[in-house]
């Protein structure tokens, strides 16, 4: 299954032990394939190295970060150009995922969310993803 990861999920993922970090696992184990586009990335290097945010990471420290998650996702060229929602950001995730052929875009973003569905590419929660996939599995 083809998934796109959105930058606030990644980031609970990579701080905090929960759904989300269960999410990034199963990306690890190749459960799942996890797209992202590199505009995703530049986000969230910048997101941990960002003053105003708990993180505080150094830029060193956060591109390590970058690269670990480099390793686990497959990187998408991005064609489309699609402007739904106001932040841009979410445009590059759909586009991501349109692109890339993703049957879900994972977030906690409510502008995301209250989509739900695009082009045919479904907008869930960690939660709500969990749960759908493990009904799929078995």
């Amino acid at each position: 299954m083809r998934i796109v990861i959105d930058t606030n999920v990644l980031i609970s993922a990579i701080f905090w032990t929960g759904k989300p970090k269960q999410l990034l696992n199963k990306a690890r184990r190749r459960e799942i394939i996890f797209l992202t586009p590199e505009t995703v990335l530049k986000e969230l290097k910048e997101v941990l190295t960002r003053g105003d945010k708990p993180f505080n990471l150094s830029a060193e420290e956060a591109e390590r970060v970058v690269e670990e998650i480099r390793g686990v996702a497959e990187i998408i060229q991005t064609h489309s150009r699609i402007t739904v929602c106001k932040d841009e950001m979410d445009n590059r995730v759909i586009e991501c995922a349109v692109d890339g052929g993703a049957e879900c875009i994972i977030s906690g973003d409510m502008h995301l969310l209250e989509l739900k569905l695009f082009k045919g590419v479904n907008i869930i929660t960690v939660s709500e993803f969990l749960k759908y996939l493990e009904k799929k599995t078995g």
